[in-house]
Parts: structure tokens; sequence; C-alpha cells
């Protein structure tokens, strides 16, 4: 029937027994397999922990079920018959050997399809793990990098914090008081350096002095005067030489105040002559310096009051006195008034204490008879006697004058003998090129009463071999191309721009252009009339002294003194020099160097550069010397003409000059009418 179709077979007593030895069999293999798992637990019990802790959130998160409720229907599947989960998977719907014989294949399906679902979770765990320790060590990575930029800010913050107290300490010291020094004397210091260019792109006129709102702007100058007498000056009313400008405030002690005028005077020597700063010119020739009635020796008690309680009312400036001729006989303040190096100066001082006699021999403009009227103060100074006319007797010799000089020099050689005290400490002889014979037979005896006798000549002749043989005489040559002359201008120039600059109180770097250009001019245009001359025709520096301290009075100045003045000395020299010695270089117009280094920037003033005088080789002649075959300047230039180019040989060197001297060798011979211009010589 229907209803008994549908009873389920009883299972047979040989179905129990294969189920069960099934079951067994099974339960053996879940049993190995239990054990292998077990010693993979041994083995990795680490990832074990991880993959339970995992594999619990992520099911959790996800919705699975539990590792119990897997376990449970694993067993279920592989329980004994008297499961229910066994008799509802199992309906008798057909054949009973067809149902027996499909159930051991759908087991080994459920064990595969779990096994690779383990294995799926294993490495999604793995991958996870993996994820977590990579972040994990990015993190501290990152950790260790933040410790090292903590570290590194701490340092800095303590750094700081030990800069921080190091200046307050210095602000609140009451004995050094270094933070108000700081601000003055650096800025004297920086601003008065030779050092200190002015860089393009700054400010073309900056201040000389500290801007400090609650000091007083107060200029430094140095007495001028070989003596160095304070009360002497004063009474001389002598003349001052500004070299700096400096701010005193009400802080200023007097310690800080001696430290900033021996560095402005440092700083002064160094800017005039940057190589040797005037033959070793320092802070210890200073004696001392004056500031309104307090006077400040090296080693001197401090005044009662602050320096700022000296500058009241129209005082407002600092006075130094250098070490004189009254202070052991040193040449300190002549130095400084010279511009004349130590060294060249003890020489010359050394030079009249062992002979008494000296000549100062160069070219006309060098500063020969100024050198000789200072010189002669310092040895009447030194002598403790006043430089008047009655201790410093001079002559400007000429031909008319020779009768003259001849016998006021007897009637000293007698006077020498019998009465030296009424005689001068001091004779100068200026222009002795024009009395060759001025001493013969007289002064050749060794006087130590005799007085000092400095003589000054254009140009070396053979008198000057015979007074230096038969009157004792020495020779100082005043050449432009050696010291003291070589850098005589360069540093006379810089003195007239540090005091116009000190007085404006700010510095000019378009005007100190044209102070450093003009020296260079100077030494292009001698080098010029040395090629085509000779060294005695060559400019002395004394004509380039004039310059006015402003740009647009300078350029103008500059533009008259070379077309007017420059131009036909040039000229004329030249022309002279040409016939003489012939052509010994090629022609180059010294104007092309001028108006390549022309320093005058802006808008021409007075035409400018275009205004200046060309010289042309046709106008002194150097075409037509060219063409000519004989003569001695075609004899010289056939020497040299193979060399015109090149450097010029010794022994032609040497020929250059026997030659010259033989021009000049006589005493009587006629000199070039350059020379009788007296325009000319006057300027030049």
């Amino acid at each position: 029937s229907a209803a008994g179709s549908n009873i389920a077979r009883q299972l047979s007593t040989d179905s129990v027994s294969s189920l069960n030895s099934l079951s067994s069999a099974c339960s053996l293999s879940s049993a190995a397999h239990t054990t292998d798992a077990d010693k993979k637990k041994k083995r990795g019990w680490l990832r074990s922990s991880f993959n339970k802790a995992f594999s619990r959130t992520k099911k959790n998160r996800t919705g699975s079920v539990s590792d119990a409720e897997d376990s449970k229907g694993m067993s279920s599947d592989l329980s004994a018959p008297s499961s229910p989960l066994l008799g509802t998977a199992h309906h008798i719907n057909g054949d009973e050997h067809g149902n027996l014989d499909s159930q051991p294949s759908s087991v080994g399906y459920d064990r595969d399809a779990v096994v690779d679902e383990l294995r799926k979770q294993l490495r999604e765990k793995d991958l996870v793990l993996t994820d977590i320790r990579l972040e994990a060590l990015s993190s501290a990575h990152q950790l260790e990098s933040l410790k090292d930029t903590v570290i590194k800010m701490r340092n800095e913050m303590l750094n700081l914090k030990q800069d921080n107290e190091r200046l307050q300490r210095i602000v609140t010291s009451k004995s050094l008081t270094s933070s108000q020094s700081s601000l003055p004397l650096n800025e004297v210091e920086r601003r008065f350096s030779m050092g200190d260019a002015i860089t393009p792109g700054t400010d073309e006129r900056t201040s000389l002095f500290a801007e400090d709102p609650d000091g007083k702007r107060v200029l430094v100058s140095v007495y001028l005067g070989s003596h160095g007498s304070y009360h002497k000056y004063v009474e001389e009313g002598a003349a001052t030489c500004p070299i700096a400008a400096i701010s005193v405030s009400g802080k200023t002690k007097w310690d800080m105040l001696d430290a900033m005028v021996r560095r402005a005077f440092k700083d002064y020597c160094e800017r005039l002559d940057p190589l040797s700063s005037l033959g070793g010119l320092g802070v210890d020739c200073i004696w001392s310096y004056h500031i309104g009635e307090v006077v400040r020796y090296k080693d001197s008690n401090l005044p009662d009051l602050l320096p700022c309680g000296y500058l009241v009312g129209e005082t407002c400036n600092i006075t130094v006195c250098l070490k004189g001729a009254l202070h052991n006989g040193s040449v300190d303040a002549l130095v400084f008034e010279t511009l004349i190096p130590k060294s060249i100066v003890q020489r010359y001082i050394s030079l009249l204490n062992d002979h008494r006699r000296i000549i100062l021999c160069g070219p006309s403009g060098t500063g020969k008879s100024y050198l000789a009227n200072k010189l002669a103060e310092f040895l009447v100074l030194r002598a403790g006697k006043d430089s008047t006319a009655e201790a410093i007797a001079t002559f400007n010799v000429d031909h008319k004058s020779n009768k003259e000089l001849r016998g006021y020099l007897t009637h000293v050689a007698e006077q020498c003998e019998h009465n030296a005290s009424e005689l001068p400490s001091v004779i100068i002889l200026d222009g002795l090129q024009h009395a060759a014979e001025v001493f013969t037979g007289l002064l050749s005896a060794k006087h130590a009463t005799c007085p000092y006798i400095i003589g000054t000549m254009n140009q070396a002749t053979c008198a000057t071999t015979n007074l230096q043989l038969h009157h004792n005489f020495r020779w100082v040559l005043c050449a432009n191309h050696m010291e003291p002359v070589k850098g005589l201008l360069a540093r006379c120039l810089t003195r007239r721009l540090v005091e116009t600059e000190c007085r404006a109180g700010m510095r000019d770097s378009d005007l100190m252009r044209v102070v450093d250009w003009l020296p260079r001019v100077w030494h292009h245009l001698n080098q010029f009339l040395e090629t085509h001359s000779s060294s005695d025709v060559t400019i002395g520096p004394r004509l380039f002294l004039a310059c006015p301290m402003d740009v647009a009075g300078s350029q103008v100045w500059f533009t008259d003194l070379w077309n007017y003045s420059v131009v036909p000395y040039l000229l004329e020299a030249v022309r002279e020099g040409l016939q003489l010695y012939g052509c010994r270089a090629p022609w180059d117009d010294p104007t092309i160097y001028i108006c390549q280094t022309y320093p005058w920037i802006g808008e021409a003033v007075h035409g400018g550069s275009d205004a200046l005088i060309r010289l042309r080789p046709e106008d002194v002649g150097y075409d037509t010397t060219e063409r000519d075959g004989g003569g001695v300047g075609s004899s010289i230039k056939s020497l040299s003409s193979t060399q015109s180019d090149t450097d010029a040989d010794p022994l032609l060197n040497m020929l250059m000059r026997l030659q010259e001297a033989a021009n000049y060798s006589s005493p009587h011979g006629t000199e070039p009418s350059r020379s009788d211009d007296p325009g000319i010589e006057s300027t030049i």
C-alpha cells in the first residue's frame, strides 16, 4: 500500500556490522588526523594561537559558525547509526545497495572541502598577520624617527637657552658692560676697516658712525706736526686731520673710549697704506688724546665723570697727539704728517745724523722740497729750538744766485771754526742742478758743528758724483717708480677722501672709485713716458693732488687738466724722446686706457670722456722718425726693432741707459727746452 511503501526498512545485522566497521575506520582516520594536528600544533604553537585569535574575530564579524559547531557537524557525520543526523540524512528512496555504496564518497568529499576551507582561512590569517607585522615595523621606524627629532629639538633648545643666558649675563654685567660697548665699537671696526668694501647692490652711501639714538657723534682728529706737544699745537693753531667719526653715549666708559680711539687710528693707517700701514704705524704711536678739558694718557687715572660728561655744548671733537720729536726724537708724528713710511723716514734721519748732508734727487713734482722742509723742522724741534727763519735757512738756487750762495757758504765755513751758535741749524738748497760748482773748495772737512745741509736736484748729473766724493753728501733718489713717491698720490687722496667722509658722516662709493682710479692713470702715463722717452721726464704726483672731493667737480677738473696740462706736456716730452732715442715701442695712445677705465658713471659732465684730446703719433713725429734712416735714434731703433713686442734685452737696456747718461753727462750742456719753460715746470 501507499502507507506501507513509505515505511523505512530496518537495517539488517550485516548492514549494522558493515556500518560499525566503517565507523571504526573513520574514527581511526580521525584519530590519525588529530595526532598529526597535535604535532603541527606543538611545532607552531605561536601560529596556532594567532590563528585561533584571528579566527574567532573574523568569524564573529562575518557571522560564521564556531569551531565547536564545526566539530559537532563533523562528528555527526561520522557518528553511529543512532545519530539523528544519520537517520535524517539517509532516507530510503530506492535500492538499499545504492544508498550504501554512495555513503563513503560523500564522507570523503566533505573532508576535502573542510581541509580546503581550513587552508584558505590559514592563508588569509597569514596575510593578515604579515600586514600587522609590516605595520608594526613601520610604526617602530616612525617612533625611532620621532625620538631622534625630539632629541635634536631638545639639544637645540638647550643651546638656545645657554646662548640666551650668556647674553643676559653680558647685558647685566656691570664690570665689563660689553653690550653697550659692542654696538659702537663694532660699528667703528666694521665701517672703518679696509676689508669692508662697498659691495654692489648695497646702498652706495652708508653711515660712517654708529646709529646710536642715545649717543653723540664725535669727530676723532689727529694733530699735524712733528713735535708732538699738545700745548704747541694749541699755541700754533695747528691743523688737524679727521680720521674717524664715532658715537659716544651715556653708557660709554673710559676703557671703551680708549679702545675706540685706538681702533679708529689703526684702521685709518691701514686704509691709507693697506700693505704696510705706513711702515708699522700703530696704536703705540699715540701719546695722548684730549676730550674737552680731559687729557688721556696710556696709564692715566680715570676722570671723575664719564666721557659724555665732557662732551657738552659745542664740544664734539677728540684730538689725538702722536709721539714726536720732543718724545726722545720719535718720528711717528713726522711719518703721519708726510705719509712717508716709517722705515724710509728713519733712514733719512740716520743719514743726516751720520753725514749731516743729503741731496734729494728726482723728477719735478715728487715732493722733494716739501720733504726737505719737513726734515729740517724735525731736526730743529728735536734740538729744542723753534722752526723759524733763523733756525732754517732756505735758498732757491739758480744761475744768477751762484755768486751770492758761494759767498754765504764761505761765511758759514768760517763761522763753523769760531762761533757756530749764530749759524742756522739747517740749510736748504733748492734746485742744485743750477749750481754745480758752488761747493768747490768749501765745506770739504767734516765739522760736527756745521749746519745740516739738505739739497734738492731735479736730475742726476756728474755734479752729484762730485758732491758725494768731495763734500760728503749722501744721494737720496726720489723717483716715481719707487717709494716713497710711488704710493704717495694714493695715500694723499685717500686722506682727503676720509676727511670728506668723516665730515659728511657718509661714505661715497662714486668718489672712492675716482680716488682709486687716479693713481692708476698716473702710473700708466709714466710708463708711457718711460717707453717713448726716459724716467727723467715722468710726471710727479703733485699734478693730481688738487683733485676736488666731489664727483661732478672732479670730472670737470680732470678734463681741463688732461686737455690743457697733461697732453701738451706729453706731446713735447715724447717728441724729444723720439729725437734722442728713436722709436723703441709701438704707439699706444694713453687716452684709450683712460676711456676704457673712465670712473664717472651716469650723465657726462663737461663732455665726459668724449671731450678728452687724443694723442696721435703724427703729432709727435712718430711716423717721420720711423722713415728716417740715420742718426742715433735710428741706430737704437735698429737694435731694438726685433724685440719691440717682447721683453727688452738686458744688454740693450744697459746701452740705452748709457746713451741716456751721455746726453746729460756734461754739467754745462744744454738742457731740453722743456726744462726752460717755467709754466710747464711749475705745473708738472
